[in-house]
């Protein structure tokens, strides 16, 4: 068959299959790095099935778990004790990621909604913003975040880049 022996078919298969392998591997290693990272933070609307007053009761109060977890990783992270700390304001955010919006080149993100919190933290000299899933068992520093103002109060001042 076209002069090839069957060492040489052999041989075009196995490396034509690496070809697809490697391709389709490639291919799923996405990171979002083509969505602006304020896309990829926005929170999605809530889904049909869940009731309002629900959404309103959850989206008030940061879990204890969730506040604890947050503290306990800006404490580590800082050298500062957690009665240092506090936190400043905590939204509820449904991410659009497993990487809860803060994907990073070569990480593998799961495509799929996430429940969680954005919590911001402050020193009362810089202030840390954190993206966890809803329990807490998830916390991320938002390391693109950037406070550029003089008051830890003042909470305009965030850029994200």
């Amino acid at each position: 068959m076209f002069g090839l022996n069957k060492k040489s078919i052999r041989l075009i298969l196995v490396n034509l299959f690496a070809v697809v392998v490697i391709s389709s591997a490639l291919m799923g290693c996405t990171t979002g790095s083509n969505v602006p990272p304020s896309q990829a933070e926005k929170p999605v609307e809530s889904l049909p099935n869940q009731s309002e007053s629900q959404n309103d009761s959850q989206n008030k109060k940061l879990p204890d778990a969730v506040a604890s977890a947050v503290l306990k990783d800006a404490s580590k992270r800082t050298g500062k004790s957690t009665s240092e700390l506090k936190i400043t304001t905590s939204e509820a955010r449904t991410w659009n990621d497993g990487c809860l919006g803060l994907a990073e080149p070569g990480v593998l993100c799961t495509q799929a909604l996430v429940p969680g919190w954005q919590v911001q933290v402050t020193d009362n000299s810089k202030i840390w913003t954190y993206h966890t899933n809803k329990s807490g068992s998830i916390v991320r520093l938002n390391t693109a975040a950037k406070y550029d103002g003089a008051s830890a109060n003042n909470f305009t001042t965030f850029t994200y880049s």
